[in-house]
C-alpha cells in the first residue's frame, strides 16, 4: 500500500527567534517548485499576528490560544486530518508556537488517524543566538530552548550580526554539545540555503512503504514508526511488553483489540503512565501502534510484537 503522503516540516523556536521570517521564504520556494502546500499556525494569544505572512493562495488553518502541547493537541491531529481529507498536499509547514516543546508536536503529528498519510521530514529550531549567549529568560525558559534544540534535526542559529565572531563560535559549540546529531546553519534573516531543509531524509517516494519509514526516519533525530495491530492480544501481555520498552520510548499510542472481547482500545503511553479505553466508533479506524522516541530499535520493536 503506497499512497501519497504530505511532508511534514515542524518550525520550532523561541518567541522571536524568527519562524516567520523563515516560514516566508520557505513558502516562496514551494510556490516557485509549484508544490501544493499549507500552513497550521498554532499561537498563545487570541488573535494571530504571523499569519500574515501566508500567501492569500496557501491553505492556512491557525489554533490560536493554546499550546499545541497542552489544551490544542488533539485539535492539531483533527486539522491535520481535516486538511489531508480536503486537499492533496504536498508538504504542511507547522509553525508552533514558541512555548511548544518538540515531542508535543510530533505526537500531534502521529495522531493513528493520520499516522500514514504524513511522513516528517524535519524538526528546524531557530534559536535568537543573542538570546541563547546571554541566557536570559526564566529557569523554565531556557530549559524549553534548551529542548528545542535538543530534538531538532536542524538548528538555526539566527541573527548572528548582533554578536561578535567568538559568541557565534560559543553559541555554536553549545548546541552542538546538546544536538550533536544536528546540522548546524549560521544566518541572518532566518536566511537559510533552502535545498538543506528539503533534502533532509528520503524524499524517495517510489519506494514501498515499510522501506519508506525506514529510509525516512534514518537521520531523523525522533523517530516516530507507525506498527500494525491486526490480531487480538492479551491485555497483561500487551501491557508488560510496553511497560519493559526501553527508556528512549516517549509516548506510544493506538487501537488495539484485546482477545477478552471484540471492542477497540485506544491506549496512551508517556512517562510510564498506561491508559486505555473503549474506543465507541464514530468511524473506521486502523489497528495500529505509534511509537515516538530517540534511537528506537526497529526490527526489536517488531520481534515483540509478534511474540505477543
Amino acid at each position: 500500500m503506497n499512497h501519497h503522503r504530505a511532508d511534514i516540516y515542524i518550525l520550532n523556536g523561541f518567541l522571536g527567534s524568527g519562524k516567520s521570517t523563515m516560514l516566508r521564504h520557505l513558502l516562496q520556494k514551494e510556490k516557485e517548485a509549484g508544490r501544493n502546500v499549507a500552513v497550521l499556525m498554532n499561537e498563545l494569544g487570541e488573535k494571530s499576528i504571523d499569519s500574515s505572512v501566508v500567501p492569500s493562495d496557501t491553505t492556512l488553518k491557525e489554533l490560536l490560544n493554546g499550546c499545541i502541547c497542552c489544551t490544542i493537541k488533539g485539535q492539531l491531529s483533527q486539522q491535520l486530518d481535516d486538511l489531508f481529507n480536503q486537499h492533496t498536499l504536498d508538504a504542511v509547514y507547522i509553525e508552533a508556537t514558541g512555548a511548544a516543546h518538540p515531542v508535543e508536536v510530533i505526537e500531534a503529528c502521529t495522531h493513528p488517524f493520520i499516522a500514514d498519510k504524513l511522513r516528517i521530514k524535519a524538526v528546524t529550531t531557530l534559536v535568537d543566538t543573542k538570546q541563547w549567549i546571554e541566557k536570559k529568560g526564566s529557569i523554565k525558559v531556557k530549559k524549553l530552548m534548551k529542548e528545542q534544540v535538543k530534538y531538532a534535526d536542524i538548528v538555526v542559529l539566527n541573527k548572528i550580526d548582533k554578536v561578535s565572531r567568538s559568541e557565534q563560535e560559543t553559541a555554536n559549540q553549545t548546541i552542538k554539545e546538546i544536538n550533536p546529531k544536528a546540522k548546524v546553519l549560521l544566518t541572518t534573516y532566518a536566511h537559510i540555503d533552502l535545498t538543506i531543509l528539503f533534502s533532509q531524509k528520503n524524499h524517495s517516494s517510489f519506494l514501498s512503504q515499510t522501506e519508506n519509514n525506514t529510509h525516512a526516519e534514518k537521520d531523523l533525530h525522533l523517530h516516530s514508526l507507525t506498527f500494525p495491530l491486526p490480531k487480538q492480544v492479551s491485555r497483561l501481555k500487551f501491557s508488560q511488553w510496553i511497560k519493559e520498552m526501553e527508556a528512549n520510548v516517549f509516548r506510544m499510542k493506538g487501537f488495539v483489540r484485546f482477545t477478552s472481547g471484540p471492542e477497540i482500545f485506544l491506549f496512551n503511553y508517556s512517562y510510564g503512565g498506561l491508559t486505555f479505553e473503549k474506543y465507541h466508533q464514530e468511524r473506521d479506524v486502523s489497528l495500529v501502534l505509534v511509537i515516538i522516541g530517540e534511537d528506537l530499535d526497529e526490527k526489536k520493536i517488531k520481534k515483540g510484537l509478534q511474540l505477543l
